[in-house]
């Protein structure tokens, strides 16, 4: 059950289990693991302290507790637990990868390094060490290092939709759009479970958006100060805002274009959700008020209301952003399972 991600299922059935069995460590220990499973972290690190105290010497419930203990946020807990684990079985790679792991969301990269390249010693040909790997060297800022170790970690396991999210980010480092979704797509279509994917997706496109209405801004910011400095009538400078708007549509439906068939409903459903309509909204408003304000002044009044124009177009800049960086929400299960094509996971 655990194995195919019947967490409730399995649950249920390891409760009846550890009530009749109360002190085996191991089926506490799976009883954790399927609380980790269904995202129930307080009840995964309570069965595994249990099992912790039945069987104190096993590295497996330590594990399994600091993994919980990075869902909760309590980074540090989850090292010591790590670093327990590891002292308890430190010819296990997996103790290594657990410390990695713990130390990354610490904000400890040299502990991260050294347990990873331990790790990589120890099983220089397990997919979820390189993939750990990876990550520690992305953090580190060492970009090909990275995508060696992802590509390595695909090239042993090809279904290990980490390591595709991973390359994904690297791509995002390298302002590569396009070749980031694709990683999250196939990452997403390969384990549709893990919600995390789609919404990386939804991440990129919001950055793209927001760079979109950051360039729109900037150049008509540019654009105000046209009738001032060369005396352009009002007619043709009226004009510049719907080229300007026109051409930012263009290029915006250029790179959707290029993107993968697959991304493109995930791009029609990121753009009508309110915060991407409203932040569009506000944008493209404050810049043509800030056009109208400027075509309809008298020329002798233009010095005194350009200033306007100007906190105008800065004040839609700034409230489009902070429209955008609002939180996504913490599941996107339509777009998971679009993305997923009604495939299994390979990679339960």
């Amino acid at each position: 059950m655990l194995d195919l991600g019947r967490y409730d299922d399995a649950s249920q059935l390891l409760a009846r289990v550890v009530a009749a069995e109360p002190d085996s460590s191991r089926a506490w220990c799976l009883f954790a693991r399927a609380h980790l499973g269904a995202g129930r972290y307080q009840p995964a690190v309570d069965a595994a302290n249990r099992a912790v105290s039945i069987e104190p010497g096993e590295e497996w419930p330590h594990r399994l507790a600091s993994n919980a203990l990075m869902h909760l946020g309590q980074h540090r807990e989850a090292l010591r637990a790590a670093t327990e684990a590891r002292r308890l079985a430190p010819s296990f790679w997996q103790t290594h990868v657990c410390v990695a792991q713990a130390a990354l969301a610490a904000s400890h990269p040299s502990v991260a390094s050294a347990a990873a390249t331990e790790a990589r010693r120890l099983a220089p040909d397990e997919a979820d060490v390189h993939f750990l790997s990876g990550k520690v060297a992305l953090t580190r800022g060492d970009l090909p290092a990275a995508r060696d170790h992802q590509e390595r970690a695909l090239a042993i396991d090809p279904g290990h939709s980490g390591a595709m999210n991973e390359l994904g980010r690297i791509r995002l480092r390298k302002h590569d759009t396009s070749g980031a979704i694709r990683h999250f797509i196939s990452a997403a279509r390969t384990t549709p479970g893990e919600h995390i994917y789609s919404r990386n997706i939804d991440v990129v496109i919001l950055r793209s958006i927001s760079r979109m209405i950051y360039l729109f801004v900037l150049i008509a910011l540019g654009l105000i100060w046209v009738p001032t400095i060369v005396h352009v009538s009002r007619f043709p400078f009226a004009m510049c805002f719907t080229v300007l708007l026109v051409a930012t549509l263009a290029s915006f439906t250029i790179m959707v274009v290029r993107l993968p068939r697959e991304a493109r409903p995930v791009v029609r459903r990121t753009l009508r959700t309110g915060r991407v309509l409203t932040a569009l909204g506000l944008a493209v408003g404050g810049v043509a008020a800030a056009f109208a304000a400027v075509t309809l002044t008298p020329e002798k009044d233009l010095p005194q209301m350009l200033p306007v124009a100007v906190l105008i177009t800065f004040g839609a800049r700034l409230a489009s952003t902070a429209r955008l960086r609002a939180p996504l929400s913490a599941r996107h299960p339509k777009g998971a399972k679009a993305l997923a094509n009604g495939k299994p996971p390979r990679r339960p």
